[in-house]
């Protein structure tokens, strides 16, 4: 029962992260950084990936998992010239425990976000 992540030498993400032995696979849809008005929130993309992180937590908490059991994310943003900020807050949240990901540009999200991420999270069987 283990979580091996192997770090890329490109940059902030595992090149591979490999599960092994029983556990949960926890599928988050993709979300969106929401303020509590239900509005996608002001300041940015740090400040929405930030809030987009904070959903997916919260997602994961609910389902008994937490962020560091991420395993697998995809990213779609507007813009990747705004790819440093959202590195730099994905950074901050995961520290060395990165996961595997990949970033897309599109044409547009739905309600005017400029960043959506889905993800996948593995829980481990206590043993």
């Amino acid at each position: 029962m283990s979580v091996e992540r192997n770090p890329s030498s490109l940059g902030s993400f595992s090149e591979s992260v490999v599960t092994d032995g029983p556990g949960r696979t926890i599928h988050v849809s993709g979300m969106i950084g929401f303020s509590d008005d239900g509005k996608v929130v002001d300041g940015g993309i740090a400040a929405e990936t930030a809030a987009t992180f904070d959903a997916i937590e919260g997602i994961l908490e609910r389902a008994g998992a937490k962020l560091e059991h991420l395993v697998r994310m995809n990213v779609f943003m507007l813009d990747l010239a705004e790819y440093g900020e959202f590195s730099r807050v994905r950074g901050e949240r995961f520290g060395d425990e990165l996961p595997a990901s990949a970033a897309v540009q599109v044409s547009g999200l739905l309600l005017g976000a400029s960043i959506e991420i889905d993800a996948v999270a593995f829980v481990p069987e206590a043993g």
